[in-house]
């Protein structure tokens, strides 16, 4: 397919457009929200426990190197 078919193809498609009688449910965002929160606040607890984690190991090998005693 050519360049100006594809052209001719796309304004035909952005140039005939219908209404779309679609229902959207009141509350499909809290159904949205009840999926979305928990994941979220898992990923963020785990993004936590991981920084804290990575932080004290560096801290661990940086003493080693230096010399300096553990607190």
């Amino acid at each position: 397919m050519s360049l100006v078919h594809r052209l001719a193809v796309l304004c035909f498609m952005l140039l005939m457009t219908q209404q779309a009688h679609a229902y959207i449910d009141p509350n499909a965002g809290g159904l949205l929200f009840q999926l979305l929160a928990p994941l979220f606040a898992g990923i963020v607890g785990a993004w936590l426990v991981a920084r804290r984690w990575v932080a004290a190991q560096c801290r661990r090998w940086w003493r080693r190197i230096t010399g300096r005693p553990e607190v």
